[in-house]
């Protein structure tokens, strides 16, 4: 069967609480992430956007405003700027993006220059997701994913393509419920004694972890060699910036880096001395696999929408399953970002 294959790639936010503070804590008592002064609460909403960042939680207020900041986003509330040896994610900012289209596994030209650029999100359905701002990382305090404190889904997972411009188009989106027959259940209300509740879990649920990818780390321009600097380079920088506040009067931004440093220091000082044994260090090349199909259907909302204009002569098939491939990884704990590479597949009709 012909399929088109649609590969992103990109940073995300995602400001959750970590154990072992509750899943819904919101300012970050006894886990490795924090709210900061000028920040809103915390809030395990996934961000695939920037532009929706700001849409939601607006700018900073002149006095956390840096700037001198590289990051394209820094003037948004809840983005935080890395020191400069991370310099793709202060250059990218937040946002996932289409990066080429192949057909039958060969680049594609003409559907690349339609939809390189296009922005990838993973929107929300409050149906099933209840109060949150957006889908979450739906762990629970390692509840659902069985003990594990890395093995969760992102939930709910409504795909959709859009354009990069002022009013933007959607070009596809589709809605995969967990459940088939209840797609408006929440996780957490799935009922374990179900025959098939392993199967509705497991397909959603990451299928391989990679502790320590260089495949990772080349991605998001980080040496393997240098990784037991990463987050010293971070508290050089912190501290260099506090003093740079100060001596500017910033004095209440100034208080929003000492809060990143405290953290920062005490996460990497009180754990073990490897990095797989640093708890903040061992999520930077923490890589996962996902793999799944997207199988909402006419009778599920949002019902299965493609824009035929945008993909040619080839027909896409909105009836049969679609397919996504994703990683998700490079979690820092101090930006609240990670990182994402993954490929969309669509069957064509013919």
């Amino acid at each position: 069967m012909s399929h088109i294959e649609i590969s992103f790639e990109g940073y995300w936010q995602c400001r959750l609480a970590t154990d072992p503070d509750p899943s819904d804590e919101q300012r970050g008592v006894s886990g490795f992430t924090y709210s900061v002064a000028g920040e809103s609460l915390l809030e395990p909403s996934f961000w695939s956007q920037q532009k929706d960042i700001e849409k939601e939680y607006g700018k900073k207020t002149e006095e956390f405003i840096d700037t001198t900041a590289s990051n394209k986003g820094s003037a948004i509330k809840n983005i935080r700027e890395a020191s400069s040896d991370y310099n793709k994610y202060n250059k990218m900012g937040i946002g996932l993006k289409v990066t080429t289209v192949s057909v039958n596994g060969n680049q594609d030209k003409k559907l690349t220059e339609n939809l390189a650029g296009a922005l990838v999100r993973f929107e929300n359905r409050h149906e099933s997701n209840g109060p949150w701002k957006g889908p979450i990382f739906e762990g629970r305090n390692q509840i659902v994913s069985d003990g594990d404190p890395d093995r969760f889904t992102l939930n709910p997972f409504v795909l959709s393509l859009s354009t990069d411009s002022e009013n933007e188009e959607i070009i596809l989106r589709r809605f995969d419920p967990l459940d088939e027959k209840d797609p408006d259940k929440q996780m957490w209300l799935i009922n374990p004694k179900l025959a098939n509740f392993d199967e509705i879990l497991e397909r959603r649920l990451p299928k391989q972890r990679f502790a320590l990818s260089n495949e990772l780390l080349d991605q998001i321009g980080v040496n393997p060699t240098d990784l037991p600097n990463y987050f010293i380079n971070r508290k050089n920088w912190l501290k260099s910036k506090i003093a740079e506040s100060e001596a500017a009067g910033k004095t209440s931004l100034a208080e929003a880096f000492k809060s990143r440093y405290f953290a920062v220091d005490f996460f990497t000082q009180s754990t073990g001395p490897t990095v797989l044994e640093n708890r903040l260090l061992s999520r930077i090349p923490l890589r996962q696999l996902y793999d799944h199909s997207i199988r909402g259907n006419s009778k599920t909302e949002p019902k299965p929408y493609l824009d035929q204009s945008f993909f040619n002569d080839h027909k896409i098939d909105v009836e049969k399953e679609w397919h996504i491939h994703y990683y998700m990884g490079a979690y820092d704990g101090d930006l609240l970002s990670g990182w994402s590479t993954g490929v969309i597949t669509l069957p064509v009709k013919g």
